[in-house]
């Protein structure tokens, strides 16, 4: 107890000396962010060096090779990244801290596969059948994933529950509602595989995983501008400001923040919906829980380009080309696990939290030194007390 009361003073006295700066050039700020994102790769590079037992050039031969050897991965890569991101963007505005962006794409996975598996063999009759199936998919994904993202909504609005904890929660019964359906509908087995393979019923590109890739890319593109024209232009994402600064003012100004709240998560079961259609339809043909990561990195990205969807574009791609060709490090070093991947993820957010430290706050040296100068004379004074 003592200790933790002791822990709780010190970092209350390192406030004492840490304050909010003025104002900071976006030139000034964006120079910090380059620099220290520069020098997080540059430590990166030769710790990996180190542990592969390789020359720094050759990593970063292979960084490249494996970010640009495939280019629509890569791009798709950083679109999955910002459609998570983007999917959260009108929730933390509204500080709504909406974690669930896993567990409504896995939800309305699930719904998918059960149609594109019992109505395959319907759909592969007549091409107007296979358009309706896609159509019909299409909606009910967008509709389980928007109750699925409501329903915490409404508990936060109506009985003010804390929505991390709930959401995150949700998180875990999709994927346990997942997991059950893919056991069903593979007689046993915890995966469907992809399904429809023969016919391609469901499908919503066919066999061209490219062509895949491509589409997700631009409707992730068109949902970016959609949402940022939502959040800066219209009425709602006025709201949505308002009541992220202080829902106590938004009810001041008779706002209701009962359903600024519910429509906003609404906004976000919206996104993940059209995101689950494109991975299951254009992609996977399958469903599972691999994006679970994703997701939760497409929270961070947000936050870090400060919920604005072309600074986040630019950090998706970032941690694209970093996952990609870290992971040809990974391979071409021999290294077993995708650990030396997530040290560099984390290294890299280290060092963009410190930029963005740097830039929003600012220690005050000349309090320490005072401080300091104080205490020495204390201790010089007991001393003289002593020898007197």
């Amino acid at each position: 107890m003592e200790t933790g009361n002791k822990f709780k003073q010190s970092i209350l006295s390192i406030k004492n000396y840490i304050s909010k700066r003025n104002t900071v050039s976006k030139r000034a700020a964006i120079q910090i962010r380059i620099l220290m994102v520069l020098l997080s790769l540059v430590i990166s590079i030769l710790i990996s060096a180190v542990i592969i037992k390789d020359s720094p050039i050759k990593v970063i031969v292979y960084l490249f090779d494996g970010a640009f050897s495939r280019p629509n991965k890569f791009l798709f890569d950083a679109a999955i990244l910002l459609g998570f991101g983007i999917a959260i963007i009108p929730c933390f505005k509204m500080k709504y801290w909406n974690m669930g962006a896993n567990g409504q794409v896995v939800i309305a996975s699930a719904f998918i596969i059960i149609l594109m598996k019992n109505l395959g063999t319907w759909a592969s009759q007549s091409g107007l059948n296979n358009f309706l199936l896609i159509l019909l998919m299409f909606l009910v994904s967008i509709i389980a994933s928007i109750i699925w993202a409501v329903i915490p909504g409404i508990f936060k609005a109506y009985f003010n529950t804390n929505e991390t904890l709930f959401t995150l929660m949700m998180n875990y019964v999709a994927v346990g509602i997942l997991n059950y359906v893919n056991i069903v509908l593979s007689n046993g087995n915890s995966s469907t595989g992809q399904i429809n393979f023969i016919t391609q019923a469901g499908w919503l590109v066919g066999s061209n995983t490219n062509l895949g890739y491509m589409v997700t890319i631009l409707i992730v593109i068109i949902m970016s501008v959609l949402v940022m024209g939502y959040m800066q232009l219209t009425k709602h994402g006025y709201e949505i400001s308002v009541g992220g600064d202080s829902l106590k003012t938004a009810k001041y100004v008779a706002m209701d923040t009962k359903r600024i709240i519910i429509r906003t998560t609404a906004l976000s079961g919206l996104v993940t919906g059209v995101m689950a259609f494109l991975l299951v339809t254009a992609i996977n043909h399958s469903a599972n829980n691999v994006y679970a990561q994703t997701s939760f990195n497409g929270i961070l990205v947000s936050w870090l380009a400060n919920f604005n969807p072309v600074y986040m574009g630019g950090i998706s791609l970032l941690f694209s080309f970093l996952n990609n060709g870290m992971s040809k490090v990974t391979s071409a070093g021999g290294l077993g696990s995708s650990d030396l991947v997530y040290f560099v993820f984390g290294l890299i957010f280290f060092s963009i939290l410190i930029a963005e430290f740097v830039i929003r706050y600012k220690i005050d040296y000349r309090k320490i030194e005072m401080k300091w100068k104080y205490r020495r004379e204390k201790v010089n004074k007991k001393k003289e007390g002593v020898a007197k």
